[in-house]
């Protein structure tokens, strides 16, 4: 969870150095007849283009920002404030416009994928700054690949002036970042078809998820009906992505059509989790990442990948090395 706003800490940050200089010039100048171009301007401090700026991870649980409002000046509020935000989505394809030589191209928050706590805000007379808002993001109703933008504007105030400047924050996702932990070792791994010279022989199945990346499960009784490779867990797993690494030869071997299925009742059902159809490996020794497609976001005691298809290999099939993640 991310605090992109606090109140105190804002404040202090950017007139003690002028607080200071004022004091020197003034001497012995009492401070409240210091006074700042800057006296009595609503802004919002999240504004500031390095505060909007979000990091959200790729996991199921909520995370949060602040934003507020905060006035300028040496004296804080002559008198309690009231500041009005709105969600103003109409300004992205401006946004979007000024910035287009860095190849921005944000999209607003889907509907259900973000709350605010409210949209006013008090400045209380004497102070500097509101309370905070929060801004909540459910990850998991975004894409990874997907850059995101939320507009909040001070729509107005109660009474003075707003910083035409620091009117509006622009919260923004480039990317969710994705942190990943290998659990492939904590399971155990089976095969519908195994290599004529068992697990443990020099292409035998052991090698598909062994971390070794030099070496590869092969089998020449592959078939289109029942050929699997499973991992079994004693307690459910959550499982949020997975790889595959093709072979070091030979790409008609390669899985192309395939399902990727999670159970609970030992094998009797499965769900499928995700299905890629006519995929082709470009290179050999290739790994690629496939997140599930068809994510139930529940734990499973039983992972499958049931290939129904090989590149062309007749009976032929290999695969160097297979592993499932979790993202947290």
């Amino acid at each position: 969870m991310r605090n992109i706003f606090n109140n105190k800490t804002f404040a202090s940050c950017c007139y003690t150095t002028v607080a200071a200089l004022a004091a020197m010039v003034a001497g012995c100048v009492k401070s409240d007849a210091l006074y700042s171009n800057s006296e009595g301007v609503v802004y919002m401090p999240a504004a500031y283009s390095d505060r909007s700026q979000l990091t959200i991870f790729k996991v199921d649980s909520i995370q949060s920002a602040t934003f507020g409002a905060a006035v300028g000046g040496f004296h804080g509020a002559g008198s309690d404030l009231t500041v009005n935000f709105v969600i103003d989505t109409s300004l992205i394809a401006q946004y979007n416009s000024d910035n287009a030589y860095q190849n921005y191209h944000f999209v607003a928050f889907p509907r259900g994928a973000y709350t605010v706590s409210g949209l006013t805000a008090t400045i209380s007379k004497g102070q500097t700054a509101s309370a905070p808002l929060t801004l909540s993001i459910d990850p998991s109703k975004l894409k990874t690949s997907t850059g995101y933008l939320l507009p909040v504007r001070i729509a107005s105030v109660s009474s003075g002036n707003v910083d035409t400047m620091l009117r509006t924050a622009y919260f923004r996702i480039d990317s969710l970042e994705i942190r990943s932990r290998d659990v492939t070792a904590g399971g155990t791994l089976s095969v519908s078809n195994e290599n004529s010279a068992g697990a443990a022989s020099k292409e035998g199945s052991s090698h598909l998820v062994d971390n070794d990346y030099t070496t590869k499960f092969y089998t020449d009784k592959f078939n289109t009906t029942s050929f699997w490779m499973q991992l079994a867990y004693e307690t459910p797993q959550v499982v949020s992505a997975y790889t595959l690494t093709s072979g070091n030869d030979a790409p008609e071997r390669d899985a192309n059509t395939w399902k990727f299925q999670g159970s609970d009742d030992d094998g009797k059902t499965w769900v499928t989790l995700d299905d890629r159809s006519n995929f082709l490996f470009s290179a050999r020794y290739q790994t690629v990442k496939f997140e599930l497609n068809q994510p139930d976001n529940q734990p499973h005691k039983l992972y499958r990948v049931l290939i129904s298809k090989n590149n062309g290999g007749g009976v032929k099939f290999q695969m160097e090395e297979w592993r499932v993640l979790l993202y947290y």
